[in-house]
């Protein structure tokens, strides 16, 4: 009985190896297409976002035996396969819409060269992910679990229209929510579907000019005013949990659990860790999302400007000194 239950897996081991081999020979002797294709769509889009794509242009693979290729998508959201181009090579449509879902969400959109099975060719796709957001804050937005309840009604911004809750801390009242002013700053990822979600990231002399009339860009010893006794020019021990709030983007938890950072928001500031920015010769790359919250201050020391920033795992308000043009971060206005 022993070796009989020996005998059956090593027989089916060797079965299953041969037929593998079998399909590897079958596979190997398929043919690649020449050429590849390429297919884009922004990182992050908002529900409804479309974008139409040419197939005529997009028709960039062959075969050697310069045999018909078909092309298609296939929608991320029901799965259809739409095919443009058949195997034939009959052309059905020349132009495909794509449509974001009604939905927060990360999917991806397929492109696909296909051939007829018979041939001695093998199909080869492209794909583009992307993340669909919802601008805001609360029921049905992309950030969640923000305590609208803890504000007076928001303040608006004269000049676009924007909202923002606002919290007094002492005689300051605060934006809660980071600035999402288009007439300067980048969105995150340089996807304008959030500037509305994570607000943008300024350099330091844009920020300088950023706020609505009638607000500033606070001092640093603004920030050091939240605490009692604290040293201007100095960390922050003990504040950071106080400002943060226990947010959520498109259902993911954006602070990571710290036993030795309690995260209570007692402030209302509700710091989000949406990272930062650095940017050269007109690139940005964004950085330390879920990881840190930056914001600029109006002070300068050495050529550089003063910000104030929160890493995870550490209930600090760390101060620190970044270039004035070449690290962007994000900002919170003070009432004048």
């Amino acid at each position: 009985m022993k070796l009989y239950r020996w005998l059956v897996p090593a027989v089916l081991a060797v079965g299953f190896v041969l037929m593998t081999g079998c399909k590897k020979e079958e596979d190997e002797s398929l043919k690649a297409l020449t050429g590849s294709l390429r297919l884009s769509l922004p990182e992050y889009v908002e529900p409804g976002y479309t974008k139409t794509f040419m197939i005529d242009t997009m028709m960039t693979v062959s075969r050697s035996d310069k045999g018909p290729v078909g092309y298609r998508f296939v929608d991320p959201d029901t799965g259809e396969a739409d095919t443009l181009v058949t195997e034939d090579g009959e052309i059905l449509e020349h132009y495909y819409t794509f449509t974001a879902a009604n939905k927060t969400a990360t999917q991806t959109l397929t492109f696909s060269a296909i051939v007829d099975a018979e041939s001695d060719y093998y199909g080869t796709s492209a794909n583009a992910k992307f993340t669909i957001v919802r601008p805001g804050i609360g029921f049905g937005a992309s950030i969640s679990n923000f305590d609208t309840k803890a504000s007076l009604k928001p303040f608006e911004d004269p000049r676009d229209g924007r909202k923002y809750y606002w919290t007094l801390l002492g005689d300051k009242i605060w934006m809660r929510q980071n600035l999402a002013w288009t007439g300067a700053g980048k969105p995150y990822h340089l996807c304008e579907a959030m500037t509305d979600v994570f607000g943008r990231y300024y350099t330091w002399e844009e920020a300088q000019t950023a706020c609505p009339p009638g607000w500033h860009l606070p001092a640093d010893a603004e920030w050091t005013a939240m605490m009692t006794g604290a040293q201007p020019g100095t960390d922050l021990p003990g504040l950071a949990g106080k400002v943060m709030a226990d947010l959520y983007f498109n259902g993911t938890k954006m602070w990571e659990y710290w036993r030795e950072v309690p995260i209570t928001d007692e402030f209302y500031l509700s710091a989000m860790p949406v990272g930062y920015a650095t940017t050269g010769e007109g690139s940005y790359t964004f950085d330390g999302l879920y990881s840190y919250a930056a914001f600029w201050t109006s002070d300068q020391e050495g050529g550089l400007g003063v910000c104030r920033y929160i890493y995870h795992n550490k209930d600090i308000v760390f101060r620190g000194a970044m270039s004035k043009t070449d690290f962007a971060a994000s900002v919170r206005c003070v009432a004048d």
